[in-house]
């Protein structure tokens, strides 16, 4: 299970740089520092922070994207410059990655394994009729 959850993390924080890029397209922005502590967003101005939220809403964490770009990049530095085009190249194999992973064979596994014990539980009971559908019927037999 512990494994399962390390890969949810990994996807979550993958999708932090895919909103990053987006985020990036949406300024204007052609490059961005990431280092452990601060996001810096470079074009028409230079904004810097911990943590960037985006237009929709999503907050993606420096420590986060930093450890993430170490991965991708696969050395270690004490921040990364990317531009809008490599961080999407990045984001594209990461997503790959993840794809053809073991982790994700083995949460795979694990819902087949699921699955097949699914079907030797005892079935699930009905749902139950809405109650206003239940106290229609019964002013209608009242009426009657």
């Amino acid at each position: 299970m512990l494994a399962h959850l390390d890969l949810f993390h990994h996807m979550l924080h993958v999708r932090g740089l895919l909103q990053l890029a987006q985020h990036m397209e949406e300024r204007g922005d052609r490059v961005t520092m990431v280092s452990p502590d601060s996001i810096t967003l470079m074009g028409n101005g230079s904004d810097s922070a911990g943590a960037i939220t985006t237009s929709k809403g999503a907050t993606i964490e420096a420590g986060s994207a930093y450890t993430v770009l170490s991965t991708l990049k696969g050395h270690e530095a004490p921040e990364y410059a990317v531009t809008r085009e490599e961080l999407k190249a990045l984001n594209a194999r990461a997503v790959s990655d993840i794809e053809s992973g073991d982790a994700m064979r083995a949460f795979a596994d694990t819902l087949t394994r699921i699955t097949a014990a699914d079907g030797t539980a005892p079935e699930r009971p009905a749902a139950r009729p809405r109650r206003g559908a239940e106290a229609e019927a019964g002013q209608v037999s009242a009426e009657n």
